[in-house]
């Protein structure tokens, strides 16, 4: 029988989120699967620091974390001096991991972050393997140890690239989407929707997220929404992040402006919205994809963010929006429903709904061209 182990590192929630919905089809085949988060393997003196230390270089230094993205991403030698870091680095975790790797006996590797692949013992490096990107750009990082197979989003690369890529790698990328939670697959009509929800059905609704941290300049983008006109409702996520909810909780207690941390029921208040306010996250933007919300796109953070932005304006589905000019690029996507019915067009023939199942399908046919003893 298959044993697949999925590698993760929980920087953020969309690589964790990205494993669970394929270890969730691998399951379904009847595959046994184990999914390894690398960042619980770290000490926990280490552990708080790195996760902290990563939100930390987001919210006040972005300008060095995309100095660091970028030159990794240009530059060949600093690409070779991260890989020769990160893999020095695994020390920390190389004894629980090995274990967890003898214990479970794995057939197969699949891995939602480049680092994973630098961490993996020698002993485990024939294993039959698959990248799954989780964001809309290939950094070269994923290329410093290639897997078998490289899933990624539609119209990422073009043929002379993955042609190109394959040459040079040995790696087959294949456009498989990114996967998400299967229940965004479930669409019902937005009337339906709204009833359920208790929003008015003859009205505009606007849902704001800032993913599952809750970043961003949320109090001054709600506000600029607010001042819209009074025939439009509001819904607010402001995630995990408390102190933003209170906030905004305290500002708008009543009215048409709600305001709600994190929330289970993301799809349907998708399926009852008419526009979509966010950070351009990659699990956020995928689930807004396969839903076909039309976005407006804001204070996307240096590095994955901005690429995933860069991305889906390139292809017409998403707007960017600063804090001055929401308000008045939700009114026009709002008073323009041609626009926004082109926009979610778009956006179907983005999305891949089945984007898990198709690369559980991939990983299972990687030949086995080594054993592991």
């Amino acid at each position: 029988m298959e044993r697949v182990i999925i590698l993760t590192m929980g920087f953020g929630t969309g690589h964790n989120a990205a494993a669970q919905a394929v270890a969730d089809e691998f399951q379904q085949s009847g595959v046994v699967v184990k999914i390894v988060d690398l960042l619980e393997l770290v000490p926990s003196k280490f552990h708080p620091f790195l996760q902290s230390g990563y939100s930390q270089m987001l919210n006040r230094f972005p300008s060095f974390y995309h100095y660091l993205y970028d030159s990794t991403s240009q530059s060949r030698i600093l690409r070779s001096v991260s890989k020769g870091f990160i893999e020095k680095m695994g020390w920390m975790i190389r004894k629980k991991l090995i274990h967890t790797l003898d214990h479970f006996h794995p057939t197969r590797l699949v891995t939602t972050h480049p680092f994973s692949l630098l961490l993996l013992p020698s002993k485990w490096r024939q294993l039959p393997s698959t990248g799954v990107i989780t964001d809309y750009e290939l950094h070269p990082l994923w290329l410093a140890r290639v897997p078998n197979i490289l899933c990624i989003p539609p119209r990422l690369l073009q043929r002379g690239e993955l042609d190109r890529l394959k040459w040079q790698t040995g790696c087959q990328a294949v456009e498989t989407g990114i996967p998400c939670n299967p229940r965004f697959r479930e669409r019902i009509s937005t009337q339906e929707a709204r009833q359920r929800l208790h929003f008015r059905g003859d009205i505009p609704l606007i849902l704001v997220m800032g993913g599952g941290l809750g970043c961003g300049p949320f109090p001054s983008l709600v506000k600029e929404l607010s001042h819209m006109d009074r025939s439009t409702q509001i819904q607010v996520l402001t995630g995990k992040n408390e102190k933003l909810y209170q906030d905004l909780s305290r500002r708008f207690y009543a009215g048409r402006v709600r305001v709600d941390s994190y929330r289970e029921d993301v799809s349907l208040l998708m399926d009852a919205a008419d526009l979509l306010v966010t950070k351009p996250g990659g699990l956020s933007v995928t689930e807004a994809m396969v839903k076909q919300v039309p976005m407006l796109l804001f204070e996307a953070f240096p590095g994955q963010e901005i690429a995933n932005q860069k991305y889906l304006v390139r292809q017409g589905v998403a707007l960017h929006a600063r804090p001055e000019t929401v308000g008045r690029l939700a009114k026009h996507l709002l008073t323009h429903p041609e626009q926004r019915k082109e926009m979610a067009k778009r956006l179907g023939v983005l999305a891949r709904p089945n984007a898990a199942r198709r690369i559980v399908k991939e990983s299972l046919q990687v030949k086995r061209l080594f054993s592991v003893l």
